[in-house]
């Protein structure tokens, strides 16, 4: 079982994934103001008629997904607070991402380290795969990986 840290209020598990025994003490334990500062975004998010963007094509083939501002801000903000972390491998742990995506349960599980995980592996996918970020919002994954941080943040576990 692995220990617990509390930053804050905020109890986060570390020394172990919740998918494995392998080791994930290079991810740092979350702090409260980093859960802080993601929440703001759940509400824009939830808005009717929300996009994330949408995809530009330059005849024949150029074609890119341009985000909406709101979406922008969102990554600088992961960025700025160390959601995106390179002390992570997340290209070894895409199978667990996707376990994650298909699963709402899973997500509604989640611990902390784990959001950062799922949150990296989507930022850093986006830069290879064109328009995985958008299709995160798209299908709700991301949303429901704010309302956990949200339950998580107001400790109603």
């Amino acid at each position: 079982m692995a220990d617990l840290d509390r930053a804050g209020d905020v109890a986060v598990r570390v020394g172990t994934s919740l998918d494995s025994d392998e080791q994930v003490a290079e991810v740092k334990p979350i702090k409260p103001e980093q859960i802080d500062a993601l929440i703001p975004f759940l509400d824009k998010f939830e808005e009717a008629g929300f996009s994330a963007g949408d995809w530009k094509v330059v005849e024949g083939h150029l074609w890119w997904f341009n985000f909406d501002e709101i979406v922008m801000e969102f990554i600088q903000v992961l960025d700025d607070n160390d959601w995106v972390t390179p002390q992570f491998d997340w290209g070894e742990w895409q199978e667990s991402a996707r376990r994650y995506i298909e699963s709402r349960e899973m997500v509604e599980s989640a611990d902390a380290v784990t959001i950062q995980k799922l949150l990296t592996t989507h930022v850093r996918a986006d830069r290879f795969c064109e328009g995985h970020l958008a299709s995160m919002f798209e299908n709700g994954h991301l949303v429901a990986v704010l309302r956990r941080l949200k339950v998580i943040r107001d400790g109603v576990e």
